[in-house]
């Protein structure tokens, strides 16, 4: 089935990686499996798209099959995850950024372990992902970016953080292609992964020490 599906993916046949998304869950192969080899199958796309192989037509058509086959596969992933809440965060693509592949699959791989998402879209102005943290009570904030401009947003998030009293008490996680540690620093971050694993483990460990 992997091979099969990644084959789908990079062929751009959509009808034939749903049915064998679908196909798969029938059998009742672990749905974070399947969206594990989906999301293998992107990161090829977007490889083979830095390299000329592939162009923005491809890009677009394999982000869509992603988000049709993530919805098909996140009622299987909530219904196994554990019972109890892990944790709440608040994710967005900041202002300036209209990319929302990565996050989406961050997001649902969140939600599979239990955690409480509030999904606020893409370019969020600063204000709005403050306002969210208040409404919500959470002490995550998750931020995703593709281009750089979202960087003065995400910084400019931190400092209302502050004003606000909340920075403190605000775990503010940062992810996507053109973060890296230092861009955590600029943007005054605790922690930054290109890893959706990595970042639900930094999460979990941020809630452990909080509940201490």
């Amino acid at each position: 089935m992997e091979e099969e599906l990644k084959r789908a993916f990079l062929g751009m046949k959509r009808q034939e990686a749903i049915d064998l998304v679908k196909a798969a869950l029938e059998s009742n192969t672990d749905p974070l499996m399947i969206l594990g080899v989906c999301r293998e199958a992107m990161e090829e796309v977007g490889e083979r798209f830095e390299t000329g192989e592939f162009f923005l037509s491809e890009l677009i058509h394999s982000a869509e099959v992603f988000k049709q086959v993530s919805a098909i596969l996140e009622p299987a992933l909530i219904s196994r995850r554990a019972p109890e809440t892990s944790g709440s965060v608040v994710f967005g693509t900041p202002k300036g950024d209209i990319h929302d592949l990565g996050k989406n699959i961050v997001v649902t791989m969140m939600r599979a372990q239990g955690f409480l998402v509030h999904d606020v879209g893409v370019d969020v102005p600063p204000e709005k992902l403050v306002e969210e943290v208040q409404r919500t009570g959470t002490n995550i904030l998750a931020l995703s970016a593709l281009i750089t401009p979202a960087f003065v947003s995400m910084k400019k998030a931190v400092s209302l953080l502050k004003e606000k009293g909340l920075r403190e008490k605000t775990f503010v996680i940062i992810g996507g292609g053109v973060t890296t540690d230092l861009a955590r620093k600029e943007v005054g971050a605790d922690a930054q992964t290109l890893d959706p694993t990595k970042a639900i483990r930094l999460c979990r460990q941020y809630l452990e020490r909080t509940t201490l």
